[in-house]
């Protein structure tokens, strides 16, 4: 038969009926057309006052991308931005021998010790006092109605790039001091210039567990400088935090160097405020002072049992209108009353809009615990004669022992740190060991002297790994503790002031800064059992009822109790070795106990006889190497039967 011839494919016809329309979209903006709109708004043609034209395909970057805090820039990003301000264009030669070199390469915390002695800290802290001087801010150039803003703009970048010019001089001519990250934004300073310029009164916040750090002396001589009239105020705030005896010290520092200053608490402030919103029977003054009372009699002078107090919210206002010049220093508009400007600078997270909402009463500024919140300068009205002006938070050019002073100050933001290990270290070394686990429950095991350690003071490695294991942060894989994730948790509560620490002030004869043994019986007091969480004491009470402690001393009766995670009572290895969350997390350095654990080093006399695959444990032979003597066995055995 001859084959089947196949069918040939149809061809494609169109459909019969109307052609389709295409529909209009009736959604007349989508996100093409602003993206449009955006271009033609960037690339539009300006006009300049003296009739030349500027043109350029630059994207323009918004007001709140212009004004974000720029405090660490890379060397790249600090080359350009540097041409940006010097007003250069540049080439790049790809054949040119360049070699970068970080200045900020001393600053690795794996390679510090855990904390500086105290011949160290005395040497490096007279260099700090000899270049003191040398810790500027930028000035805003001398300008008036006449000056145009192109002008002004290249005369306040000139400004700024000669100021970042001399302390990145002061940084190379001195390798041996560490400058603190500083702000490197001229549109956030020029936030500070504005409220400087029109204040009558400057106020600046300061955190009461290092005032010296978040103080920045050459701003209240910028201040003089531009008028002699206008004022200064150092606002210690979170004063709450300190003892009436580290209240005295410091008082009697600030006296002693003429500096004026007040104590104040803005978290407590707020709290009153709310207490008195809902109770009818409220004394401002008598909660505000409550924990001032003193039991015994004290020798101190009248002028420092006056400045130790924590004022009130009226008082606060009352020394505001008392330093303040008697009449504004700006003259009011036409028909407008003067108004007297104070304003706010200082860090971020020092407290700065929770000062204004204690003041005002109400919330009207936002508040948030990462650092920079707050973009433009804000000015809010206290009375019809006096106004408030909130600047951005700014980071001061300043000197510090290590970065990790920053961090732990909550200066730079916790959420966005990388190198956790150098204020994981100042944390272990500030905190007694005794009470970090008391107040967390935990039991850290140190290095002994053989093994590198002092086996007393943890490192930060060691309190992460503690941590971290008592309650089951752990890595993917080999199953180790989550040192990352619990130096946040800590971090956090040492900024929050959960972990205490108040620096102490220089000693006022020669200015030296205290020693590591005075620095402990400075903060001994912050480091008691009545200051644990409720929930903690509770458990503590608990455990020492049960070895028959009536009153807890927690330097003395930790290492006896068992609570929580945390074992005592004995110094046994096997007590020291508790683990939780797997036997991995325990181990600082696991090498050892799988090496013993692997060759049964205990086990193993070293005495045999035999070849090894004749020992089985039972005295049998093996079948896979012993085919012959089975069969002969087996043969021998038939025989007999």
């Amino acid at each position: 038969m001859p084959p089947k011839e196949r069918p040939q494919p149809k061809k494609w016809k169109p459909p019969k009926g109307p052609k389709p329309i295409q529909r209009k979209n009736k959604n007349t903006i989508g996100l093409g057309r602003a993206i449009q709109s955006a271009r033609k708004q960037e690339n539009v043609v300006e006009y300049l006052p003296d009739g030349e034209m500027r043109f350029t395909t630059d994207k323009h970057e918004a007001n709140w991308v212009k004004l974000r805090s720029v405090t660490q820039e890379s060397a790249l990003d600090e080359f350009l931005s540097t041409a940006e301000l010097a007003n250069k264009d540049f080439t790049a030669d790809r054949h040119s021998n360049v070699k970068i070199i970080r200045m900020d390469s001393n600053m690795d915390a794996r390679t510090q010790p855990v904390g500086m002695t105290n011949a160290q800290k005395e040497k490096l802290n007279a260099k700090q006092r000899e270049h003191a001087k040398d810790l500027i801010v930028p000035r805003r150039p001398y300008w008036d109605e006449f000056t145009t803003k192109t002008e002004l703009q290249r005369q306040e970048g000139e400004a700024f790039l000669e100021w970042r010019r001399k302390l990145a001089n002061l940084q190379e001519s001195n390798e041996d001091l560490l400058l603190t990250p500083f702000e490197r934004n001229i549109e956030v300073w020029k936030q500070l210039w504005r409220v400087v310029e029109r204040s009558d009164l400057v106020v600046q916040i300061v955190d009461a567990r290092d005032p010296l750090l978040f103080r920045s002396v050459d701003l209240e001589r910028y201040v003089k400088e531009i008028d002699e009239r206008k004022q200064n105020l150092l606002l210690v705030n979170k004063a709450d935090l300190l003892t009436r005896k580290q209240r005295i010290t410091w008082a009697k520092y600030f006296i002693s160097r003429g500096i004026s200053f007040t104590f104040y608490s803005a978290l407590r402030a707020n709290q009153l405020l709310e207490l008195e919103k809902e109770t009818s029977e409220f004394d401002q003054e008598r909660m505000v002072q409550i924990d001032d009372e003193v039991t015994e009699d004290e020798d101190i002078d009248e002028e420092v049992k006056e400045k130790i107090s924590i004022l009130s919210i009226d008082q606060l206002e009352e020394l505001f209108l008392t330093k303040a010049p008697s009449e504004p220093l700006t003259e009011p508009l036409p028909g407008k009353k003067p108004i007297l400007q104070i304003g706010l600078v200082g860090y971020p997270n020092v407290g700065k809009s929770s000062t204004i909402n204690s003041l005002v009463g109400a919330k009207k500024v936002s508040v948030s615990s990462t650092p920079g919140k707050t973009k433009h300068f804000q000015t809010i009205m206290l009375s019809d004669s006096v106004m408030l002006c909130d600047c951005p938070g700014l980071v001061f050019p300043n000197f510090a022992y290590n970065k990790g002073e920053l961090v732990c100050n909550g200066v730079l933001p916790i959420d966005q740190l990388r190198d956790y290990v150098g204020p994981s270290n100042l944390v272990a070394q500030r905190i007694p060991k005794y009470y970090l686990e008391a107040i967390y429950g935990i039991h850290i095991q140190t290095r002994t002297k053989e093994e590198g350690g002092d086996g007393v003071t943890p490192t930060g490695q060691e309190l992460l790994v503690a941590y971290a294991r008592a309650r089951g942060y752990m890595t993917q894989g080999f199953g180790s503790a989550d040192e990352s994730r619990a130096s946040r948790y800590i971090l956090k509560d040492y900024v929050n002031g959960k972990l205490l620490y108040i620096n102490p002030p220089p000693h006022i004869e020669d200015d030296t800064p205290y020693t590591l043994e005075e620095c402990r019986e400075f903060n001994k007091d912050l480091y008691t059992f009545d200051r644990l969480p409720t929930t903690r004491k509770e458990q503590i009470r608990e455990a020492a009822k049960a070895k028959g402690i009536d009153v807890v001393d927690l330097a003395r009766d930790l290492k006896s109790l068992t609570f929580a995670a945390h074992t005592g009572g004995t110094d046994t290895k096997e007590a020291m070795s508790v683990t939780h969350g797997g036997k991995q997390a325990a181990l600082y350095n696991a090498a050892e106990d799988l090496d013993k654990e692997f060759f049964k080093m205990n086990s193993i006399e070293g005495k045999l006889t035999d070849p090894f695959h004749r020992q089985n444990g039972n005295g049998s032979n093996s079948k896979k190497h012993n085919k012959k003597n089975k069969k002969a066995r087996k043969k021998a055995l038939m025989m007999a039967d």
